[in-house]
């Protein structure tokens, strides 16, 4: 997942935000602290048949909220 680090975890799921179709954040699952977060879609560089390549490295993300599956605002497209 990271263009430097290799594989830091798993995408689990990807939501819209409210009634729209669009991808805003991925539903991550990091295999170091063996949490979910939601992380915004611009962070991702591109996706191959390998995975998904994040923008940054795998501490960056530290800081991101853990993901909380009672937000009515994200709708599951993946």
């Amino acid at each position: 997942m990271s263009a430097t680090e290799g594989t830091v975890g798993e995408v689990r799921a990807v939501f819209a935000m409210g009634e729209t179709r669009v991808p805003e954040c991925l539903l991550i699952y990091w295999y170091d602290t063996k949490e979910e977060t939601l992380l915004d879609a611009d962070e991702v560089l591109s996706i191959t048949d390998d995975g998904v390549v994040l923008r940054s490295r795998r501490k960056m993300y530290d800081v991101l909220p853990a993901y909380d599956p009672e937000n009515p605002r994200l709708k599951r497209l993946s």
